[in-house]
């Protein structure tokens, strides 16, 4: 499976940074009638969380990915989503997004973004437009061809990333520090705003699962004691879950 796939080639990068280690999850595994959705979490040496998620749900397959920075260091945020069918990848998302103080990465980002054309562009969302950078590639894919371009294009963002977080010292300037927070908190309030998002998780859930679900699990904000949110909604009979979520109503 093409999502899988790609989880396995982002896994493998994660395994490459130093002071990796698993972060417990509040819903590691979540099946319901429509499907499932299965998260998995890490830490290290300059990311605060490294968050993989997969799902199979009414016939598509999903990956969202994203590895949140810790402020205290000078790295930007990377982040993928895939969306497919059995017959289209509707949705192949990859960027690196800009923190404050990061500029120099895009020097060896732009090469790697100039060298694929996809042939089906999807336009921008709105709420993305100030979050995104340049290299931001956003895509309909109906071919193997493509979908083995979409790889290496994020195969080669991540390898330059991780290995710029491998390099990269804590820095002790605290305004710093609290303007690159300023920044991914920015980032996680724009991601917020994804109808698409809140629409599909509230019609396998409900709205109040969604938002919890979103602001706590996929795009939580960073805090000055390090610790990531709780995720402890109720919701619908119709949800099974092998992590810690509470059983129905």
């Amino acid at each position: 499976m093409l999502v899988q796939r790609i989880a396995n080639e982002i896994i493998k990068r994660a395994e490459t940074l130093d002071g990796l280690e698993p972060i417990k999850c509040d819903c590691e595994l979540i099946e319901f009638e429509a499907g499932w959705i299965k998260n998995e979490m890490w830490k290290s040496t300059g990311l605060r969380k490294i968050h993989v998620e997969t799902s199979e749900v009414k016939g598509l397959d999903v990956l969202h990915c994203v590895f949140f920075p810790d402020f205290e260091y000078n790295i930007p945020i990377f982040g993928c989503d895939i969306v497919a069918t059995k017959t289209v990848i509707t949705a192949a998302i990859v960027d690196v997004s800009p923190v404050r103080g990061t500029e120099a990465i895009y020097d060896k980002i732009v090469p790697v973004s100039n060298s694929y054309r996809f042939k089906e562009k999807r336009p921008l969302p709105l709420w993305g437009d100030e979050i995104f950078s340049p290299c931001f590639k956003f895509v309909r894919i109906r071919d193997e061809d493509e979908v083995e371009e979409y790889i290496k294009i994020l195969t080669g963002y991540l390898d330059i990333f991780c290995n710029w977080v491998k390099a990269t010292k804590k820095d002790d300037d605290w305004v710093q520090s609290m303007l690159r927070m300023d920044d991914q908190c920015h980032y996680s309030h724009q991601q917020r705003k994804n109808k698409k998002t809140i629409a599909a998780l509230s019609s396998w859930f409900n709205k109040e699962w969604a938002m919890e679900y979103i602001y706590n699990i996929l795009f939580d904000k960073p805090t000055t004691h390090g610790l990531l949110p709780s995720f402890q909604p109720q919701h619908g009979d119709h949800t099974e879950s092998r992590s810690h979520l509470p059983q129905g109503k």
